[in-house]
Formats: C-alpha cells, structure tokens, sequence
C-alpha cells in the first residue's frame, strides 16, 4: 500500500481522502492533523470538488491522537496542541461542502471526534465508537463536548463520556451517532452513492443549509434573521431557477452549484 499517510483521490466531482497508517489504527499525529486540514482547506478551494468522503485503512477508521506523543506535556503545550488540532475540526465544518464518514472500523477518544465533524456518516456493522478519554485521566477534546451532545442528546452524550464504553454501529445508528449502517464490504458503495447525490444537488444551497445548522443550537430569532438573508441569495441563484423550472416541466433538475 502507498505509505503516504494521507490518500486522495478524485473522481466525478468527489474527493476521497483515506487516513493510511493501519499499522498503529490510523493515529493522527499533530502533522498529520495539520496536514488534514490544509487538504480539506484546498478541497474547498477546488470547484470541480462537490463532496467529499473521509475513510480509515485497514480495521480502523481512527484511534485518536498517538498517545505515544503526549508525555510530559507542560499546560502550554498541551494548549498549543489541542489548538492545533481545533484548526482541523473548524476547517472540516466551516467547508461548504457536504462530508461523508465512511466509518469502515472503530473510531476511538478524536478519531470520533472527527468523524463527528463530517456531515453525514454511513458505518460498517463491525464499526464501533469509543469515547474513551475518561479511562486515561482525561476530558473529551477536539470539539466532543459541542459535537456528541447535538447528535445523541445532553443525557445520553454524559453516559458515554463517564463511562468510556464502547458503542456498536447498531447501536451508535439507534442513538443518532450516525446515518446509516450497512455490511462491511458495501460501506464504501453506500458512502460514495451518498455523497454522489449530494455532488449531484445545488452546492450553494447545500452550502448555506450546512452553515445555517452550523450555528445549532441558536435562538429562533437569529435562525429565522439567516434564513431570511440565505434564501435572498437562493432565489437569485441558477440552481433555484433550473429546479423551479424542472419541476413546472415536470422532469429532473440538472443543477451546476451556481
């Protein structure tokens, strides 16, 4: 296998990016975690990209930071280094592309967190969630305490962090952790069919629903003030004009992000 430590690769309007360091469960060291985020950050750059997929070689989709880089952290450091990881967290939600988990085996401590920062996520029936930071003296980091708690509930994201067990993609699909669950060998297909339909939808309304909720849990006044100033630029753009025209003539609309 490429011993890049980060995969790309392209095809009809998606960017498949896989984490390749099976030998230690694709464990983000701090390059890595930059590196990720400058990929991501050129992604959105490229307007041929529409969607993207994020996936694990080998067994593991992620386990987290490499705990054998975290001895003798002074508090500074230990700052530096959650900061530095928050750029990857903020850079995968801030970009105004839909993106897919494949969630091929387990996630563990930020491994879930990042998986949680994609916007969708489909997983394999082996799959399973760890948030297991409690277990080593430690808090959730990299964005757990606002990202669990919005999918799975205030009550039920408590119960994971004190307790540190694992979760099973039935399970984690049960509780709203993820999408969908499928077999192992389809993960893939159903990560790629998803997000090919996304690819396929208008990008700048898909854009502004993903900030729009970015901003969950708002008061209503300020969603119905972004709504308003979204669906201004919405009624100007091509996609309404192609979808409202395709639905009067009845057939499917061919939109182009614009």
């Amino acid at each position: 296998m490429n011993n890049n430590p980060l995969l790309l690769e392209r095809d009809h309007g998606l960017a498949k990016i896989t984490l390749n360091l099976p030998e230690i469960r694709n464990a983000l060291s701090l390059e890595i975690r930059m590196d990720l985020a400058d990929l991501f950050k050129k992604l959105g750059a490229d307007e041929s990209v529409k969607a993207v997929i994020l996936t694990g070689a080998g067994k593991a989709f992620c386990s987290g930071g490499d705990i054998r880089t975290m001895e003798g952290l002074t508090p500074v450091a230990a700052r530096i280094r959650l900061k530095k990881g928050h750029i990857l967290i903020k850079t995968m939600r801030e970009l105004e592309k839909p993106i897919i988990g494949a969630i091929n085996g387990v996630a563990a401590g930020a491994g879930v967190s990042i998986a949680l920062a994609c916007d969708c996520l489909v997983a394999a029936e082996e799959a399973s969630f760890a948030v297991t930071f409690s277990k080593i003296g430690l808090v959730p980091d990299l964005g757990l305490f606002y990202l669990l708690p919005l999918r799975v509930g205030l009550a039920k994201a408590k119960e994971i962090m004190f307790t540190g067990d694992p979760i099973g993609a039935r399970e984690a699909e049960r509780i709203g952790l993820v999408n969908r669950v499928v077999p192992a060998e389809a993960v893939m297909k159903e990560a790629s069919a998803l997000a090919t339909r996304l690819a396929q939808g208008p990008g700048q309304s898909l854009a502004m629903i993903k900030t729009a909720l970015n901003h969950w849990p708002a008061g209503l006044d300020s969603f119905l003030e972004m709504e308003s100033t979204m669906q201004a630029v919405a009624f100007s753009s091509r996609d309404f004009e192609e979808g409202r025209t395709a639905f009067l003539e009845k057939r499917k609309p061919v939109f182009k992000g614009e």
